[in-house]
Formats: C-alpha cells, structure tokens, sequence
C-alpha cells in the first residue's frame, strides 16, 4: 500500500472518530435540552442508540462532502474548511431547534438557518443536503427523547421537524441568485407567511383544536424569522472565523471608503476610471459564464492597484504631456511597468484579500510581452532581442476571474484608446484579442472553454457600444442657436 493510501486511510479514521465525539456532544445536548435537564446519561442505552444513528447520518454527509469537493464543485474552499463550517451549522440548527421546540413549540423549529448558512458559505445544493441531514437528525433525537416524559408527545416533534425541513428546502432558493440582506430578510418573511397554512393543515391531523391550528401556524413563521435572526448575528462570526468570502463581504470592498480604492482614486485618477471600467465589463462577463458576478467586479477594481505605487509611469495617469519614461532607456521603463503585478498581488496580500482578487492582480498580464518597449528596442537595435526581458513574470491566468480580468483589461485599454468604427470591426478586434490570447497560451490553464470564450466575446461585444456612446455636443447646439 502506497504511502498516499496509508495517509488518506488515516485521516479518514481520524475525521470518523472526530464525528463520533460529535455525535455523542449532540445527541447529549440535544437531550437536555428536549428533557431540560443535565443528567441524562442514566438512560445510556437510549444515548448509544441515538449516538450512532447521528454518527451514521453525519458519515453519509461527509462522503456527500467528499464526493462534492472532489468534483470540484467546491473548488473554493478547503476540505477542513468544508467540514468545519458544514458540521457546526448542522449541530447549530438542531441543538437550537431542540431549545426552541422544548421551550417554545415543536413548530418553531429555526432550522432553516442550516439550509441559509450553508447554501450562503458553501453551495445552496450543499445547504439542502444539510437541511436534510440535520432533520433526519433531530426526528432521530427529539421524539424519542419526548418519549422517556410523562407528557412527551411525539407527533407534534415529527410534524414540526418535517415543517422545518421543508421551509429550509424553499428559503435555499431565496440564495440561488444575487442576494442582499434585504432581500434575504424579505424573502424569509414571505416563506414564513406561505408556510403558514400548511402549518395549519399538518395540525388539523391530529387535533381539530382552532387555538392549536393558529398557534401553531403562528410559530412556524416564528421559528423561520428566528432562523434569519441568528444568521444575521451569526454570519459575520462565520465569515471571520473561517476567512469565507460571501456576497455580502464581497459588496463591503466596491465602496469607495475602501482604503485601497480611496488610495487608487487619489493618486492614480486615470487607473481608477480604467478599473471602474474593467469592473463593469468583468461582472458582464461572470453573469454570461455562470460565475460570481461580486467576485468578478472585486477583481477588476483592484486588478491594477498596484499601479498606485508609481502612478505617473501608466500613460492614463500622466498629464501636462510630460512621460518619464521618455528619460529612462526600454529596460528600466518595462520594469517599472511589469512590477504593478506584483506590487498589487503584496498590496492586497497584506491587506487580506480573498485568493482570486490577489490572483487577478498578479496574473492578468501572464507572461505576455509589453510590445511597445519590445517593438521600441527591436528598432533602434540592429542585433537579436531577448522578448523574456520584455515580458510579464507571470504566471499565466489559474482561475476563471484573471482571464475575465485579461481579455477585459485589454479590451477596455484598446477601445478607449481609439473607438471601434462599428461592430463588425468590435467583433473583429474582440477575436482577435481573444485568438492572440490562445495562441500565446495565456488561457491554457485557467478553465474556461471555448463556449465560455464565445459568451465573453459576445458580452463585451454587447457593452463596448453602451459604455462608449456619443453625446451631444452642446457648444454647437449652441452655436446653430
């Protein structure tokens, strides 16, 4: 057996055993709380029952895990990562879903918070999986812990937790789209409002008590508002704690309060205008391909702020006509222009910024050639010239976000600096950006197909002439006057 083998066997073992303790500290829990009492250990058959049953649920969600990330579906995070966020929101929901069914009502149960938590972190299809597992687990404990009192009674428990489970199943798809809190809080309102008769219907099962129907439809909306009210206080502990980059955190850096952006807009005006730019035909593209939009508009307003180190070296920051590099011979100009890479990958590195956005910033030139200073240097040198000395350091675009940020980056610079004629020279000259990018093998690594370049080309294509439209020209409307 290879060493590889032996290492994943073991750490498999471990995280086994690690969900077993975590089994048993929930089924523990969840007791007291249902029996609200501590001792509950005297009915340790019941307990190691209940354990392992938990522990066979929570197994089955981390081979679903497993399987996920290994798909890449869940290419964003880590697999630690993963199981950290995924598990404790599962023990989360159902020990307060046990707290809120023995001190309020079976049919308050919050445990859409699982399904919202999980789908916002991770993914929505995850966040059901979630919501399945964490129901299954709480019909496992808390009927049958209801059963060991006088007055247990176990349908209530059983109709209640499936309510849940179901309202948990309906707000995932409030997070299928961009969201805000707003949003979030509304649409939650709402799927309380709609679970409210079938609340009642479920009651009318077993009682045909009026007062228990409405109160028991009335703590359904209950529990579900309650949901959103510990994701609202607990999402931002989530998002310290595991480093989780979600849209809400995402919209908090596209301020202009942001130091850096500040910073960008002070010292380098022109590289800002160009990145407010980018950003816009960035986030047109994440839309066009199916990835996250806030993450793809992040990138682009910060993809060349490591331009505000030297800003007057970048020709859209120079004014008065004045160009230092008319001072510096091509060597020296390209490297004060190839470091903006890597000066804006440490930038925003020390400013603890998510993977892809330091990425961008690093990798959406490659390790293309700055073709002026190449072009400059091969006329004035009879001899051959090394193009390496003229190049970017790299490395190639590795994610989805740099490419966007390449061909965007490109395309705005090419179409400010002289306006396409039409559209068929737009298309013709978005192509050939594209095509050029190809055949360097600057795309080769970054996982977008062809069909995503098409829907890039036919994006861009579309905002270029939006973006650059005429306006009247006032003095002469005067001047007819």
């Amino acid at each position: 057996m290879s060493q590889e083998k032996k290492q994943a066997i073991l750490r498999t073992t471990a995280i086994m055993c690690i969900l077993f303790v975590v089994s048993a500290v929930t089924v523990a829990a969840g007791m007291m709380l249902t029996l609200q009492k501590l001792n509950v250990f005297t009915e340790y058959g019941m307990f190691a029952a209940l354990t392992v049953a938990v522990f066979v649920l929570f197994a089955v969600f981390y081979v679903y895990l497993n399987y996920s990330s290994n798909s890449r579906s869940l290419e964003s995070m880590s697999n630690a990562k993963l199981i950290a966020v995924a598990y404790t929101a599962i023990v989360i929901g159902i020990l307060l879903s046990c707290a809120a069914g023995s001190y309020l009502s079976w049919y308050a149960l919050p445990l859409a918070f699982v399904s919202l938590i999980v789908g916002i972190l991770i993914r929505v299809r995850v966040g059901i999986m979630a919501t399945i597992i964490a129901g299954m687990a709480l019909m496992i404990i808390s009927p049958a812990t209801e059963l060991l009192l006088d007055d247990g009674e176990v349908i209530p428990v059983v109709l209640g937790s499936f309510i849940a489970m179901l309202s948990g199943f309906i707000m995932a798809f409030l997070i299928r789209k961009r969201y805000s809190r707003f949003k979030l809080t509304w649409g939650a309102l709402i799927v309380s409002l709609a679970m409210m008769p079938f609340s009642a219907l479920m009651t009318v099962i077993y009682t045909r008590d009026a007062s228990v129907v409405l109160n028991n439809a009335l703590f359904t909306a209950m529990g579900n508002m309650l949901a959103v009210a510990v994701i609202t206080a607990s999402l931002p502990l989530y998002e310290r704690i595991f480093n989780v980059w979600t849209d809400f955190r995402l919209q908090e850096l596209i301020t202009l309060s942001q130091p850096l952006l500040k910073k960008l807009n002070e010292e380098a005006p022109g590289t800002f205008s160009h990145s407010m730019a980018v950003a816009n035909l960035a986030e047109s593209c994440a839309v066009a391909i199916g990835i996250n939009p806030y993450m793809a508009r992040v990138c682009g307003y910060f993809h060349d702020i490591g331009k505000s180190k030297n800003p007057q070296f970048f020709i859209e920051n120079q004014k008065d006509g004045y160009n230092p590099h008319d001072e510096l011979i091509p060597e020296v100009s390209v490297s004060m222009i190839t470091r903006h890479t890597t000066a804006g990958y440490e930038m925003l590195k020390a400013a603890h910024m998510p993977e892809e956005i330091c990425k961008a910033a690093l990798e959406h030139h490659g390790d293309s050639p700055v073709s002026y200073f190449y072009m400059k240097v091969k006329s004035i040198t009879e001899g051959d010239v090394d193009d390496k000395e003229f190049c970017y350091d790299g490395p190639c675009p590795t994610t989805k976000y740099s490419a966007i940020i390449m061909i965007c980056d490109i395309c705005e610079a090419m179409f400010r600096a002289k306006p396409p004629e039409d559209i068929e020279a737009l298309e013709k000259a978005v192509d050939g950006v594209i095509k050029s990018r190809l055949t360097e093998g600057q795309l080769d690594d970054c996982g977008l197909t062809m069909h995503d370049l098409k829907l890039i080309k036919q994006t861009i294509c579309r905002a270029i002439p939006a973006s650059m439209h005429k306006r009247i020209d006032y003095n002469k409307a005067k001047e007819r006057r």
